[in-house]
């Protein structure tokens, strides 16, 4: 349930901020393939980089997993400018 949830949602995410997975991965400083099997569920990120992903998304972990309340729906007006300008 949880890999499932995590794996959908990280992809919503990032396709929200309208960003390839390049982008993303060259941002966080984490290969492009590794962002492709971490969204397809193939294989999961270690807590550095889980941790890099909802700082830039601007969302709670707890959202990822789907046990996010209403109060941790992700913020995609968290990327600032100078993310945006950066990928």
């Amino acid at each position: 349930m949880y890999k499932e949830q995590f794996s959908a949602r990280l992809k919503a995410a990032r396709e929200r901020t309208g960003f390839s997975q390049r982008d993303i991965a060259r941002e966080i400083n984490i290969s492009q393939p590794s962002l492709a099997l971490y969204e397809t569920g193939k294989r999961e990120p270690d807590i550095e980089t889980l941790g890099k992903l909802a700082e830039y998304y601007g969302i709670s972990i707890d959202w990822l997993f789907g046990l996010g309340t209403q109060g941790s729906r992700p913020n995609y007006d968290q990327v600032s400018p100078q993310q945006k300008k950066a990928v």
